[in-house]
């Protein structure tokens, strides 16, 4: 349902192109679902599903003892099948499920990624986790849930064989693809306007508190008046911010609730019961702290969870929700 909803929201804002080739990386799919895909993509005259069975890509994950995701390695599947895809582009949009694209994406079809394996947008996790990876205070972070693939280098640089390889010397990052993604592309990587990747999270919280809390500053990350350039028109909505609930969730109260809902009921699963939010005590002191010191709190799980060495397992379990949440 999530992701047909993210798909949906793609085509309906993208009628005006003249082929829109939907890679679906599915695992485990019921053929009841697939069917429902098929039938929803195949409503618009400029689509085309095809469906990759990621299987083997998962058996490959174990067996070079790539460290899983909540017990799963859905989060790595998508650097691997890069290089199986037969495109007659130069590149591929890569777009994780819980995002809305909000805009035409005409834009990325031409963005001139020079020599750089992608483009992706900054992430507005706090700057201390940097530290983890062994990179600068000032280095540049990006988020991995929207990727602009270079793919025409990345088959002429064997850029697969390149991931494979560090995948078996490290994987065991705090968040997953996106962590290695930051490390083995560093100088790697093209920034992307924040319109390609607006984290919710710019909307649950005070957006300067939040630039503050987390010491983001316009030496390596956008500028509050960029942000706010985007603010009610982003290209593509990151759907990050979860202490309210998530947008798909009854009786959530996420900022883009009733967004996702206008296309949650353009897929065939509009009538489907969706799960419901869990109200708990992260959501209680989002509802009854002042932000001031709300954000407080939230620095402290943070830090907790994304900062350095030293974390808490308890702190973060009990702050898990205070973050915006990674991977797929």
């Amino acid at each position: 349902m999530v992701c047909a909803t993210s798909i949906v929201s793609l085509l309906e804002n993208n009628k005006h192109l003249d082929e829109v080739n939907v890679y679906y990386l599915s695992y485990k799919i019921s053929k009841q679902n697939i069917a429902r895909l098929e039938k929803l993509v195949s409503s618009y005259v400029n689509s085309n599903l095809i469906l990759i069975d990621a299987e083997k890509y998962h058996h490959q994950l174990m067996e070079m003892g790539v460290t899983s995701w909540r017990g799963l390695y859905i989060t790595w599947l998508k650097l691997l099948a890069l290089n199986d895809l037969k495109l007659k582009t130069d590149r591929i949009v890569y777009i994780n499920a819980h995002t809305i694209v909000n805009a035409p994406l005409d834009d990325l079809i031409t963005i001139d990624l020079d020599d750089k394996v992608m483009g992706l947008s900054y992430d507005c996790l706090l700057n201390d986790h940097k530290s983890t990876l062994g990179l600068q205070a000032t280095d540049g972070y990006y988020n991995c849930g929207v990727m602009l693939i270079n793919h025409k280098k990345w088959l002429k640089d064997s850029i697969d064989a390149e991931v494979r390889q560090s995948l078996k010397e490290q994987s065991d990052y705090v968040i997953v693809d996106q962590d290695f993604c930051n490390v083995l592309f560093k100088d790697r990587i093209l920034l992307l306007d924040s319109t390609y990747n607006y984290s919710s999270a710019y909307y649950g919280y005070d957006l300067k508190k939040l630039l503050k809390t987390n010491n983001l500053t316009v030496d390596y990350f956008y500028t509050y008046d960029s942000l706010m350039a985007n603010y009610y028109s982003p290209k593509i909505i990151h759907s990050l911010f979860g202490i309210a609930g998530k947008p798909w969730e009854q009786g959530n109260r996420h900022p883009q609730k009733y967004l996702w809902r206008k296309y949650i009921d353009m897929t065939p699963w509009k009538d489907v019961a969706m799960p419901v939010a869990t109200y708990n005590i992260n959501w209680f002191l989002y509802d009854v702290l002042p932000s001031s010191l709300f954000m407080r709190v939230y620095r402290f799980g943070v830090m907790s969870k994304y900062g350095k060495k030293t974390r808490n397992r308890f702190i973060v379990k009990i702050f898990d929700m205070l973050t915006p949440q990674k991977g797929t």
